[in-house]
């Protein structure tokens, strides 16, 4: 649902309530989810997105790596802002991701044998 929501948001396809979308759910195709960041991130279409983001360092885009599920074998550590978090991280160790305000810590998960 909340890609429904989001897709609905940025005007992806022809519904205009999300229960129509949700109805014609199994039709989305990658193009308009791509038409949905696109639009998520200020851009007019898909193409202009990915010619900018093509030329950006990969952490612009770690926000949507980690919702979709990137660090998930990391372990995280949220904190309210990026100050916080860096703070942290210079004791710890750890990759920040900026998540809107907030930021979070990843660790690499210490395996067990």
């Amino acid at each position: 649902m909340p890609v429904l929501r989001r897709a609905l948001a940025a005007k992806v396809t022809r519904a205009e309530r999300l229960a129509d979308l949700h109805a014609i759910r199994d039709d989305l195709q990658l193009k308009h989810l791509l038409a949905m960041l696109a639009a998520e991130l200020g851009y007019a279409d898909w193409d202009a997105c990915k010619a900018d983001i093509d030329t950006q360092p990969g952490a612009a885009i770690d926000r949507y790596r980690l919702d979709a599920g990137a660090f998930n074998d990391f372990e995280k550590n949220w904190f309210a802002n990026e100050s916080d978090a860096r703070e942290w991280q210079r004791a710890h160790g750890g990759y920040i991701v900026r998540y809107g305000e907030q930021a979070v810590a990843i660790l690499k998960r210490e395996t067990t044998r």
